[in-house]
């Protein structure tokens, strides 16, 4: 019985950081931002961080994904990430997966299913911190984003919304038609609550909850397991903050 027990939680687990150290080089010493964090997540589960200005919640996040630059350091530590069952290619789905270092591989054929005699169980882990670039960029979007601090820093002031929903597809859906990255982009425009007709707005003729939904429509577009949100409600008024936490649960419940 406890077999099966161990068994069910490892299938749930999406996310394990263990003893994460994060260090930031300066001249005159080093400053430890971040310093021994463990935590788990588990499919299903929001999980929140709290913690003063300057405490190191942004930096973890930017762990998390690699997205730290120098004088930032990751010292020591693991990140796995546990992907779920693979699922069917299509135009808007996970991409291709191929041997991804540290806990296992996973391997997918050119027809979508799994490669037989790999052995590999969807629960096996994958550390990000041993990933190349290039394997990187398979799992960021695909299977971790992240929303940034600031919407308005976050969104590019000279093209519309719905033209950087779409880039967002071109890139990392390369084969996928215009036609459907606008209805796409127009299915995750009314997901985070936004009318179609804002796919012509630019990010200074929207309101500031309304661009922080828009942003996270850009960080969905790809379906992905992980999702970090870095302080979404920063800088808006209460009643905003309110909205954009109740989007984010309605999200959940829907999503997973």
């Amino acid at each position: 019985m406890a077999t099966n027990v161990h068994a069910t939680a490892q299938t749930q687990m999406l996310l394990e950081v263990k003893h994460l150290n994060v260090d930031y080089l300066a001249a005159d010493g080093t400053v430890h931002a971040v310093t021994d964090v463990n935590f788990t997540l588990r499919r299903g589960e929001i999980l929140g961080l709290a913690g003063e200005s300057g405490s190191g919640k942004s930096t973890l996040a930017y762990a998390i994904t690699r997205l730290l630059n120098p004088p930032a350091l990751i010292t020591g530590g693991e990140i796995l990430y546990y992907p779920g069952p693979p699922q069917e290619e299509s135009e808007a789905s996970s991409s291709t997966w191929t041997h991804l270092p540290k806990h296992g591989e996973r391997v997918r054929a050119t027809n979508g299913q799994p490669r037989s005699g790999d052995g590999v169980q969807p629960a096996e882990a994958i550390d990000l911190l041993r990933l190349s670039q290039g394997q990187l960029m398979r799992i960021r979007w695909n299977d971790l984003a992240i929303v940034f601090q600031s919407a308005m820093n976050a969104l590019n002031p000279v093209m519309t919304i719905g033209t950087q929903i779409m880039d967002v597809l071109h890139r990392h859906r390369p084969h996928m038609k215009p036609a459907a990255c606008k209805q796409r982009a127009i299915e995750l425009l009314n997901l985070v609550g936004i009318a179609s007709d804002r796919l012509r707005s630019y990010p200074h003729e929207l309101s500031g909850g309304m661009r922080q939904r828009a942003i996270i429509a850009i960080a969905l577009a790809l379906s992905p397991e992980i999702l970090i949100m870095d302080e979404p409600t920063t800088a808006l008024d209460v009643v905003v903050q309110r909205e954009i936490l109740t989007q984010i649960k309605r999200l959940q419940k829907r999503l997973g």
